[in-house]
C-alpha cells in the first residue's frame, strides 16, 4: 500500500486488496478478504503513515469500506493504541470480542505469540488512528508498561476527540502538531482504569442483542426511544440493559443516541439545511436545546455551519 506522509498531499484513492497484502507484508499484518469478487477494491480514501519520531508510528485512515476485510497482528508492537473517530471496528482478543464505535480507544500490549483479530464490515466510513511504539521509543519516553498481556477500552475525552476530528492537514505544522496528540492520548490511554467491559463476561446472545440495539439506534437516532422499550426489544430488565450497554460500549445507552443525534444533525447542516430543520429531524422538540448540545459536543454552535 502506498501511502503519503505529512510532507505531501494525501489523496482519496482505492486500494485493491494487492494493496492491503503489500501493507501487510510490512507491518506483519495477516489480510484476509471473505467476499473477494471483481476488482478487488477494498477501501476507498486516504491512508496516512506518520513517523513523528523514531519509533513512533501514526497512521490515520479515512476510508470507505468497499468489501469487508480481516487482519491478523503477527507481530504487534509492545504497545498500541487504536481510537476510532468514525465508523466501528470489531477485535478478537484472548478469546473476547470488543467492539469499538466511535469516540472510543482500544490500548494494548501484547507479548510475541498472542493472537490479536480486526474485523472491518462493508458500506462503512471508518476513520481510525492507530498509534504504535516500539521499545526504544518507550525508553526514550520513559514509558514504564506493565507485565503480561493486557488491554483496555476508554471512551476518549472530548477535547482529544474534537481535536483529532477536526484537524485539518496543515502540511508545517502536521508532524509536530499529531506527535504532541499521540504523546497526550499516550498520557491519557495509560493512566484510564480498566473499563467495566474487560471484566464483565457478556454471553454470546447478549451481545447479539446488544449490537442489534446499537445496530437500531445507529440506523434511526431520530426516534423518541424509551429504556424500557429498548430493554424489551434487547430481552433485558431496563437496569439490566443500561449497564450491560454501557460496560459493552463503554458509555452510557443515552449519551450514545445523543452523540449519533448530534452526528446526524451535523450532517444535516452541512447539507444546508436550517437550524430549526437539523433539530427537527433529529429528534429535538426544541432548537434552543439542540442549540446547546450541539455546542457542547462540537465546540461550535450550529449556526456557524449553515452555508
Amino acid at each position: 500500500m502506498s501511502a503519503c506522509y505529512s510532507q505531501e498531499s494525501c489523496e482519496t484513492r482505492l486500494f485493491t486488496h494487492h494493496d492491503l497484502l503489500d501493507f501487510g507484508q510490512r507491518y506483519a499484518l495477516d489480510y484476509r478478504f471473505p467476499d473477494l469478487s471483481g476488482s478487488g477494491s477494498i477501501l476507498q480514501g486516504q491512508v496516512e503513515e506518520l513517523k513523528v519520531r523514531p519509533g513512533m508510528q501514526l497512521v490515520y485512515s479515512n476510508v470507505r469500506v468497499i468489501a469487508p476485510y480481516e487482519s491478523s497482528s503477527l507481530n504487534p508492537r509492545p504497545l498500541n493504541m487504536i481510537i476510532v473517530l468514525q465508523g466501528q471496528v470489531r477485535f478478537r482478543l484472548g478469546g473476547e470480542s470488543i467492539l469499538l464505535s466511535e469516540q472510543m480507544a482500544l490500548t494494548l500490549s501484547l507479548e510475541q505469540g498472542v493472537q490479536f483479530d480486526a474485523f472491518q464490515s462493508s458500506e462503512q466510513n471508518l476513520k481510525v488512528l492507530s498509534l504504535s511504539l516500539n521499545h526504544s521509543a518507550l525508553d526514550e519516553l520513559g514509558i514504564p508498561l506493565r507485565s503480561g498481556n493486557w488491554w483496555l477500552t476508554w471512551k476518549l475525552p472530548l477535547h482529544l476527540y474534537q481535536g483529532l476530528l477536526f484537524f485539518r492537514k496543515d502540511m508545517q505544522l502536521a508532524k509536530l502538531y499529531l506527535e504532541g496528540m499521540g504523546l497526550q492520548l499516550l498520557s491519557q490511554g495509560l493512566t484510564e482504569e480498566p473499563s467495566t467491559s474487560c471484566k464483565t463476561r457478556l454471553l454470546p446472545q447478549e451481545r447479539l442483542r446488544l449490537e442489534q440495539i446499537h445496530e437500531l439506534i445507529t440506523t434511526h437516532p431520530q426516534k423518541d426511544y424509551s429504556l424500557s422499550e429498548l430493554a424489551q426489544l434487547a430481552a433485558m430488565s431496563p437496569s439490566s440493559l443500561r449497564n450491560k450497554f454501557k460496560a459493552y460500549y463503554g458509555q452510557t445507552l443515552f449519551n450514545f443516541l445523543k452523540q449519533q443525534r448530534l452526528q446526524m444533525a451535523h450532517h444535516y447542516l452541512m447539507q444546508g439545511f436550517s437550524v430549526q430543520q437539523a433539530a427537527h429531524f433529529t429528534g429535538y422538540s426544541h432548537a434552543t436545546n439542540f442549540t446547546t448540545a450541539f455546542r457542547k459536543h462540537f465546540g461550535v454552535a450550529p449556526s456557524s455551519l449553515v452555508r
